[in-house]
């Protein structure tokens, strides 16, 4: 695209150049660029590409955001499992799918096993891929704004 969406993204995690390009195009309202970067990302189903570093930041931001003082969580664990009951019924059956598999990681749940999840998109059709994504966008965005 020939402009840029100006944006102090303050999701670190999302690594990826036009993984974060996407969600600045998101948050600026800019349609054309949001759907020419939904087109790359359920294209880019590969281990450090751009849906895999949009899930990544997706979770430790949410890790985060989901402790409860006073409570040690345990990992290894599912996504799944630590999200919280609304959370979890806000995102669509494709998003609780992927997130039964994705894996928090680490001493203090500073890890994310994504592979599985990279592996269950494959399997989905792209209607459903873009739940997936919509939800992963929508979690991202809502700390943003």
């Amino acid at each position: 695209m020939g402009h840029r969406h100006p944006s102090k993204l303050r999701n670190s995690e999302v690594s990826h150049a036009r993984a974060r390009w996407l969600l600045r195009a998101e948050l600026a309202g800019c349609q054309e660029c949001r759907t020419e970067g939904d087109r790359e990302v359920l294209a880019d189903l590969s281990v450090g590409g751009m849906f895999d570093s949009l899930i990544t930041g997706f979770v430790l931001a949410r890790v985060q955001q989901w402790r409860a003082p006073g409570r040690t969580p345990r990992y290894p664990a599912t996504v799944y499992r630590i999200a919280p009951i609304d959370e979890r019924d806000f995102w669509r059956a494709p998003t609780q799918d992927c997130m039964r598999v994705c894996t928090v990681e680490g001493p203090r749940g500073a890890g994310v096993d994504t592979l599985p999840v990279l592996e269950e998109l494959r399997l989905m059709s792209v209607n459903d891929r873009s739940f997936v994504l919509d939800d992963i966008i929508d979690g991202l965005t809502e700390d943003e704004t």
